[in-house]
């Protein structure tokens, strides 16, 4: 997609957050003894899987007797959750920064993301504001307990989007240009089924190989020739946001049975509940991206299933799959022949935990240009997450 366009001049002196950068843990540098290769395998990846595997677990971390709840130290598993936790808030904050930049400083993306919803650059930031509290909360809390922070800036290495707004020269952790986006979270919120039951979702919107964040400068979206480039890349965030944070829910709650100390049961829970409003606003201002048509009448963005008109008969004739049906569905849970139960879901460790979300942010397409390095590195702690277990 490229234009000769110049944009509007956008206002330089938006606010912005800024990365902090967090304390080494000599992570290891590029020649790992795992690899790419490897680490895809243990994943169960062929390819560009569409869904993410569960964890192949072959040990246990154990709580010792002196580390319990009120001691000045945590014990080996609550430190392996805290740990992979800190590492997805820097990731996420990564990725939230790279928007939040487009959405405040670049007038197409903003304008795009309008008209989803008037308060959607404001929400980006909050978002983005959430995450940074997050890494930088869960980085002190393993501080103040005698254990390391973790840091990822050694393998800061991807590159800016050059569009107007982005810190170009900045390196960034993630890649936002080539996004395999996961849209079964609009049905699976929608239905009654549940994927910790093995239960399957179709994609919404098919959004394979896309950007979420332009590259260079487009033309508005109001621009009826060319706009909808930029809105496209718009409904490609849009969905995206609510990918990472559902993502983010489930991964959250699957820790809640494996906490041995009380403080850090309450710190799952309490930023956990932060990562499920996150999810709720962004799973409704998805419902509103726009269909769209290129110049030549090919639909690139389809119609959302949007509720009907009330009808005089006074009967709702509302579908499960209407973009208005934002609130969880009642859905299987524990056992089958339980009442339904409107939940957050997956929550198992298998569909849910550590691994099986370094697999789903992998098959995103979030590590493209990462180095073997780097995924020994998060594979080595989400293994550690997964296997911790209540004392």
């Amino acid at each position: 997609m490229s234009n000769d366009q110049t944009l509007q001049n956008v206002n330089d002196n938006s606010e912005q957050l800024t990365s902090t950068k967090q304390p080494s843990t000599s992570p290891g540098d590029g020649n790992s003894s795992i690899g790419r290769r490897s680490f895809m395998k243990r994943l169960g990846l062929a390819g560009a899987a569409a869904l993410p595997v569960g964890a192949l677990l072959t040990s246990q971390t154990r709580a010792s007797a002196e580390d319990r709840d009120h001691g000045t130290r945590l014990n080996a598993g609550d430190a392996a959750i805290i740990r992979f936790l800190a590492a997805i808030e820097i990731l996420e904050t990564d990725l939230w920064q790279q928007y939040n930049e487009l959405a405040l400083g670049n007038a197409a993306f903003q304008q795009g993301l309008i008209t989803l919803d008037g308060d959607m650059p404001t929400y980006v930031n909050q978002n983005t504001r959430d995450e940074f509290s997050h890494q930088n909360f869960l980085n002190a809390y393993l501080v103040s307990k005698s254990r390391k922070a973790v840091s990822l800036e050694p393998f800061r290495k991807l590159p800016s989007s050059q569009a107007t707004g982005s810190n170009k020269t900045a390196k960034r952790l993630t890649n936002l240009m080539n996004l395999n986006v996961d849209t079964s979270w609009f049905l699976r919120y929608r239905l009654a089924g549940n994927p910790d039951f093995g239960d399957t979702f179709a994609q919404i919107v098919n959004l394979q190989n896309v950007p979420g964040i332009p590259n260079q400068d487009l033309p508005l979206p109001s621009d009826l020739t060319n706009g909808f480039q930029a809105q496209f890349i718009a409904n490609v965030a849009g969905f995206h946001f609510a990918t990472v944070e559902q993502g983010g829910s489930s991964l959250y709650t699957s820790f809640l049975t494996k906490a041995s100390s009380l403080e850090v049961l309450r710190i799952v829970g309490s930023i956990g509940g932060t990562e499920t409003m996150h999810f709720q606003t962004w799973s409704d201002k998805a419902g509103n991206a726009p269909s769209l048509m290129d110049s030549h009448n090919n639909v690139i963005f389809p119609e959302l299933p949007h509720a009907p008109d009330p009808t005089p008969d006074g009967i709702d004739h509302s579908d499960p799959t209407d973009t208005n049906q934002i609130m969880p569905a009642p859905c299987k849970f524990i056992s089958a022949s339980l009442p339904l139960c409107s939940i957050i879901r997956p929550t198992s460790t298998q569909q849910a935990g550590a691994m099986a979300t370094v697999a789903f942010f992998t098959t995103m397409g979030l590590f493209q240009g990462q180095s073997p390095g780097f995924f020994d590195f998060i594979a080595s702690l989400a293994e550690e997450a997964d296997a911790a277990r209540r004392d």
